[in-house]
């Protein structure tokens, strides 16, 4: 599928009207988007809102009028700003911005490649969401607002306005964060930090400004919510899902994606020192606040969870996996790793 360009004058007014406001995780609240960006009255409109009748004004789709006056179809509209853009972070299929995306590309039923369907979560999918039960699909086909709240999370302080109102998760479920740019210092209480500095995209949404901590030591926010659609994926060790029932060396059935040490369960099948020596590291859960590049063993609560293994949207490798093998530049699909393994091999010591 092409990209979607905006015109010159679009891109002009949106980074002019976004200027002054922070590209957080609580963004679409207070001043950093106008209700008529996305919504319009009577689903007619031929000028802008200046009293002469210019300004930038969102284009209205071709087969409306929308649901909750949208002024588009919901994906059609998120990505007006959010593919081919670099006032917002751009979360469709390539992009040119300069900065490795923490979550990675999303891809729709159209993409021909190199983003397929079978790379991550497909916009407009009517599958059943893998491990889900009872099985779960967006009859309408997937969409943003499936995960993301549009008018900025449930809390103050929601990490990328997931979860909230209107999301598969609802209100309870958001992943809270602070900001470099705000609050100063990482807050171990909240499950991510980041980095903000600078106030530029890459300091929000680039993948080494970001912290993953890990409050209380054993569970994981991030596959707590990940489990609204994923359900069977994410459970308590010892539990039906997971399975590792007793001592160490018992057998999971499913990865732990919480409560499971690196070099602590599994009878010595994974190695602190082995993912500790690592040049380019997966990101892990950290109680200590530690980021990946900088584990270097002395935070013994290091602890794997969904976005160690996979990109939050996708990539160009199956399941959106992250074939990183240690070495080499660091990108979306990982780094000179080239196979499943090489995730693997971050932490355990066979093969």
């Amino acid at each position: 599928m092409s990209k979607r360009f905006l015109t010159s004058a679009v891109v002009a007014l949106a980074v002019a009207a976004l200027a002054s406001t922070s590209f957080a995780g609580d963004f679409h609240a207070g001043a950093s988007l106008k209700c008529s960006d996305c919504h319009v009255m009577h689903y007619s409109q031929t000028h802008g809102y200046n009293g002469d009748g210019g300004g930038f004004s969102t284009p209205l789709g071709g087969s409306g009028p929308y649901h909750y006056l949208l002024r588009n179809d919901v994906n059609a509209l998120c990505l007006t700003c959010h593919d081919g853009s670099s006032f917002a972070p751009d979360v469709f299929e390539e992009h040119s911005n300069g900065y490795v995306r923490q979550a990675g590309a999303l891809n729709d039923l159209d993409s021909s490649g190199p983003y397929y369907p079978a790379n991550g979560h497909t916009l407009n999918s009517t599958d059943v969401a893998p491990g889900s039960d009872v099985a779960w699909s967006n009859p309408d086909g997937l969409n943003c607002v499936n995960c993301h709240s549009a008018h900025g999370g449930g809390l103050a302080n929601s990490y990328r306005n997931l979860g909230g109102y209107g999301t598969v998760n609802g209100p309870g479920n958001e992943i809270t964060y602070s900001r470099g740019d705000v609050e100063g210092a990482n807050d171990l209480a909240l499950w991510v930090f980041e980095d903000a500095s600078g106030g530029t995209n890459n300091a929000h949404y680039g993948v080494g400004s970001i912290t993953f901590n890990e409050p209380g030591g054993v569970d994981s926010g991030y596959a707590n919510f990940c489990k609204g659609c994923h359900t069977d994926f994410h459970g308590a060790v010892g539990g039906a899902e997971i399975g590792g029932i007793g001592s160490p060396a018992h057998e999971f059935v499913r990865h732990p994606a919480a409560g499971a040490d690196i070099g602590a369960v599994g009878g010595g099948h994974s190695s602190m020192g082995v993912f500790s020596s690592k040049v380019n590291q997966v990101q892990v859960m950290s109680p200590t606040g530690q980021r990946a590049g900088a584990y270097d063993g002395t935070d013994a609560g290091l602890t794997p969870s969904c976005m160690s293994c996979h990109k939050g949207h996708g990539n160009q490798n199956a399941f959106g996996l992250i074939y990183m093998s240690g070495t080499g530049t660091i990108d979306e699909e990982g780094d000179d790793g080239t196979q499943a393994r090489d995730a693997c091999k971050q932490c355990h010591v066979q093969g």
